[in-house]
């Protein structure tokens, strides 16, 4: 099999693909460490790694539709207005890296979020000031959520798509659902849970149905799209909502967006780097065609094969924590890569990755004994199934 073949029969739960895949998320953060012209289809080619580019998209929102790029590290700004809402966007050079200011502007009020980037995390950056900081912002954010559209992307997927070609794949990328979106992004975890879930609850809540209903305009456009594989990116963790949070505002959610790309054929995946253990009935709950980007500790809780035999129904991708790929030694790695082959006992639903983003810091040889075991592991079962029909 070829890599799209081997990772679209994975995907599609078909049976007897020559191997399980080996396709570690890698996006920005770790190609930030390599030279800039450097392919990412060459990337994972060089550690015999089967492509699942991340992160292309078939949609656009009206107030995404202008950017400003932080490769440079330059001071920048644009602004721009955005059915009645005024967005301004401001890349300003500090000590520490690079600030990221966004603002909203409607009349009579201004919503501002904060962020910097910095050489550690040149391509994620960490939250300084969220756009909700009141129940007044509550309104605001919900002013300008209703205003927002989406317009389609389609060929520029469907050309990253036919570029990667035999290798593997391209993947869109879906809205996150709104409890993990106002956590994550929104209010931050302190505030939501000692100020607006416990004192204003009717507006928290109204805040999740609108960004819901905007989610499901995107999943609708997102259906109609050439993109065969969607992913979530959920960040799922009982570090952020417990089981109970979890299935009052994320089960049923997750189950629209998925009705929604079944419907089209679409294969639907989440992508879940945290902490799982607390959840593990919940999720074999969901709609949900796979449950990706999985973390042993010490990032997360789950080994692979635990998560296999909890959802005997999904796919299930991941497996390698961060540390393991900047702290192991490539020997060790290897013995472990070996554990998940025997563990996993031949499973047509796994693809071996790394759990999250793969570290800017990871070593490449780290990635490449993984590609090798794996691959030689294909090998060696196909020497024997050749053996048998002699």
């Amino acid at each position: 099999m070829n890599s799209r073949q081997r990772l679209m029969a994975i995907l599609n739960k078909e049976k007897g693909q020559d191997r399980p895949a080996w396709s570690p998320l890698i996006d920005g953060y770790y190609l930030s460490s390599l030279p800039k012209d450097k392919d990412i289809i060459d990337v994972f080619r060089e550690i015999n790694a089967d492509v699942m580019e991340r992160h292309i998209f078939t949609w656009n929102s009206n107030f995404e539709n202008k950017k400003i790029g932080v490769d440079s590290y330059n001071d920048n700004k644009i602004e721009f207005t955005e059915n009645g809402v005024i967005v301004r966007k401001e890349l300003r050079n500090v000590e520490k890296g690079t600030l990221s200011i966004e603002e909203f502007e409607i009349p009579g009020h201004i919503l501002t979020m904060k962020s910097i980037y910095t050489k550690e995390s040149p391509f994620i950056p960490f939250p300084l000031e969220h756009y909700i900081k009141t129940p007044d912002d509550i309104e605001a954010y919900i002013y300008v959520k209703e205003r927002e559209k989406y317009t389609e992307k389609f060929a520029g997927f469907t050309k990253e798509d036919k570029r990667i070609s035999e290798y593997g794949i391209a993947t869109d990328t879906g809205p996150t659902s709104p409890i993990q979106l106002i956590i994550q992004h929104l209010t931050g975890i302190e505030e939501f849970y000692t100020l607006f879930l416990s004192d204003h609850p009717k507006k928290l809540e109204k805040l999740i149905e609108v960004i819901h209903q905007k989610n499901i305009e995107a999943y609708n456009l997102i259906a109609k799209s050439p993109a065969k594989v969607v992913i979530n990116y959920e960040n799922t963790s009982t570090t952020l909502v417990s089981p109970t949070i979890y299935e009052k505002y994320s089960l049923s959610y997750i189950d629209d967006y998925t009705d929604i790309l079944h419907k089209k054929d679409k294969i639907y995946l989440t992508h879940r780097c945290g902490k799982l253990k607390g959840l593990v009935d919940l999720l074999r709950k969901g709609k949900d065609d796979g449950i990706v980007d999985i973390s042993p500790a010490p990032t997360g809780d789950l080994d692979i094969w635990d998560a296999l035999e909890a959802w005997p129904d999904k796919i299930v991708q991941g497996g390698l924590d961060p540390t393991s790929l900047t702290q192991w030694s490539a020997d060790k790695l290897k013995d472990y890569v070996n554990l998940i082959l025997n563990r996993a006992n031949g499973t047509d639903r796994l693809i071996i990755g790394s759990a999250d983003a793969t570290p800017k810091d990871a070593k490449f040889e780290n990635l490449k004994v993984v590609g090798e075991v794996i691959v030689n592991a294909g090998q060696s079962n196909s020497k024997k199934q050749d053996f048998k029909e002699k």
